[in-house]
C-alpha cells in the first residue's frame, strides 16, 4: 500500500511529508475529530510483512511511549492500518537543528540551550532504559516557542535487552554520527554509544564541521572505527584547549575510555565552554563568559542582565589628583591669578617690636612699641623700615650731678631690651606663614619641566 498526501490513515488526513529515514517516512497529518495537527511516522514497506519485527517494535513503541519529558517529542499512540503500522506523535511547528547551522554560525546561549536541553532529555531516556542511537542534528527539533525536543526514537532499543529485530544496514544509524561499536554491528551497547554521538554533534557545534567527512558512507563508518579525529584546534584555533579535551575524550575509540554517563559529559563541556575565552566558529564575542559556580543557562541568562559589579574604588583618588594638576597648572599657566596671589601676600602687614628709649633723672627707660613691619615683597619698592628712636639732641640736665654707679639700675642692659615671652610668642605667631599659603606658594613657583618648553612664562 502506498500512501500519498490528501489520503487518510486510519482516523488521519495526510496533509504534507516533511521527512524520511531508514525505518519510514513523516507526515503532518490532521485529527478531524479532535481537530488536533500531528506528526505520523509510518513504516516502511520493507519492514510490513515482517511480523516479528512489528511485535518487538510495538513493544518497544509503548516503552518509549512513558517518557514523559519536557525535552522528548511525546508519542501518542501506536496502531496499524491495512497492516501498515505506524506512530502518532506530537507535531512540533519550527524547523530542525540541522537547518539551524545551516544558516550560520551558533550564539553562546544556542551552544548552552543545546547541551542542557538534549543533554538532559537523553539522560532522562538513559535512565529508563531506552537507548537512542540516532543522535544527530536533524533529530533535534526547534519548536516556534524556542523548546528544544529530541525526536525520533525509530532506532531506539532497550538497554541490555536480546538483538534488535533490525537488520544490520538499518541498524547502522546515520554515518556521520554512528559510535564505532554501532558500526561494527556489535549487539552489546549501552549508552556510552549515545554518548559518542552526542559528542560528534557537539564536535560539529563548536568546529563547525563533523569530524570525519568521505565521499561513502562506508569511508566515513571506517573512520570513525579507525581514524582517530582531527584536533579541534586544528581546524578552528579559536577553540580553547579545555573545551578540545572534553571532545575527544567523548570521541574515543574504546567505550571504557569515554564518559561514563551523559551528565559527566553535560557537566565537564559546561565547565569548559563557560570558563574558555571562546569566539569558536563566530560565536558572538560581546557575549561575557560567567564564572564558574552557573550552572544553568537561566542562571547565565540572570547574571548577564545583571551585568557586571561596579567598582569605585579608585575614583576618588582621581578626582583629587586632578583637582591637585587643576591648581598647579592654574598657577603656572595664568599669570594675572599668581600675580593677585603674591600681590595679597605682599599686603598682609607683620607687626614688628621697637624699642624708644626715653632719659630720665635716673637714667634712661625703655617702651617697647610694635609697629607695622613690612612684607619682603614691600621691600623690594625701597620703603625705608621703621627703627627705634636713636635721638641724641635731648639735652641733658646741668643741675642735677651726675648719679653715682650704686643709684644706676642693677639689671643688665640686654634684658631691658628683651620683650617679654608673651610678646615674643605673639610676635612669633603673627611673622608666621600659615602652611597651607605656603604649600600654593611653593606649587605654584614649583613648575614642571615640560612646560617652559610649551609656554614662556611671564
Amino acid at each position: 500500500m502506498s500512501l500519498r498526501v490528501g489520503e487518510n490513515i486510519g482516523p488521519y488526513q495526510l496533509l504534507q511529508q516533511i521527512g524520511e529515514g531508514g525505518m519510514g517516512a513523516v507526515f503532518r497529518a490532521y485529527h478531524p475529530a479532535l481537530d488536533r495537527y500531528v506528526a505520523l511516522k509510518i513504516i516502511q514497506p520493507a519492514f510490513r510483512e515482517d511480523r516479528t519485527f512489528i511485535a518487538r517494535f510495538q513493544r518497544e513503541a509503548r516503552l518509549i511511549a512513558k517518557l514523559e519529558h519536557p525535552h522528548i517529542v511525546p508519542i501518542y499512540d501506536y496502531s496499524e492500518y491495512e497492516k501498515v503500522a505506524y506512530l502518532v506523535m506530537k507535531f512540533i511547528e519550527g524547523s530542525t537543528f540541522k537547518d539551524r547551522l545551516a544558516q550560520g554560525p551558533m550564539t553562546f546561549y544556542e551552544v548552552l540551550q543545546v547541551i542542557d536541553s538534549v543533554g538532559s532529555a537523553l539522560a532522562y531516556a538513559h535512565s529508563q532504559g531506552i537507548l537512542h542511537r540516532d543522535i544527530k542534528p536533524s533529530n533535534v527539533l526547534l519548536g516556534a516557542n524556542g523548546v528544544m525536543y529530541l525526536a525520533d526514537f525509530g532506532l531506539a532499543r532497550i538497554e541490555q535487552a536480546e538483538p534488535s529485530t533490525l537488520s544490520a544496514e538499518s541498524n547502522l544509524g546515520t554515518p556521520h554520527y554512528v559510535s564505532p561499536e554501532q558500526a561494527m554491528g556489535r549487539h552489546d551497547l549501552d549508552k556510552r554509544t549515545d554518548i559518542y554521538s552526542f559528542g560528534v554533534m557537539l564536535y560539529e557545534l563548536v568546529v563547525g564541521r563533523a569530524p570525519f567527512n568521505a565521499k561513502t558512507g562506508y569511508a566515513i563508518i571506517h573512520d570513525h572505527i579507525y581514524t582517530p579525529p582531527p584536533l579541534p584546534r586544528t581546524l578552528n584555533p579559536h577553540v580553547s584547549e579545555s573545551v578540545e579535551q572534553v571532545l575527544l575524550k567523548a570521541l574515543e575509540k574504546d567505550p571504557n575510555d569515554r564518559f561514563d554517563t551523559v551528565d559527566q559529559l553535560v557537566s565537564a563541556f559546561k565547565n569548559a565552554w563557560l570558563n574558555a575565552d571562546n569566539t569558536t566558529q563566530g560565536l558572538t564575542p560581546s557575549v561575557p563568559f560567567v564564572p564558574h559556580h552557573l550552572t544553568t543557562s537561566n542562571e547565565y541568562l540572570a547574571e548577564k542582565k545583571a551585568g557586571p559589579p561596579k567598582k569605585r574604588r579608585w575614583e576618588w583618588l582621581y578626582v583629587l589628583v586632578g583637582i591637585a594638576l587643576g591648581i598647579v597648572l592654574a598657577f603656572s599657566l595664568v599669570p594675572s591669578l599668581r600675580g593677585r596671589m603674591m600681590g595679597a601676600l605682599a599686603s598682609i602687614k607683620i607687626p614688628a617690636l621697637s624699642v624708644e628709649f626715653t632719659p630720665t633723672a635716673q637714667g634712661f627707660s625703655s617702651t617697647p612699641t610694635f609697629t607695622a613691619q613690612p612684607s619682603p615683597a614691600s621691600q623690594a619698592t625701597n620703603t625705608p623700615p621703621v627703627r627705634a628712636s636713636t635721638n641724641t639732641s635731648v639735652p641733658r640736665p646741668t643741675k642735677t650731678p651726675a648719679p653715682k654707679p650704686t643709684d644706676r639700675p642693677t639689671e643688665p642692659v640686654q634684658n631691658i631690651l628683651t620683650p617679654p615671652p608673651v610678646i615674643e610668642t605673639a610676635v612669633k605667631q603673627v611673622t608666621k606663614i600659615p602652611p597651607v599659603i605656603e604649600t600654593v606658594i611653593n606649587q605654584a613657583t614649583d613648575i614642571p619641566p615640560i612646560l617652559p618648553s610649551v609656554l614662556p612664562l611671564p
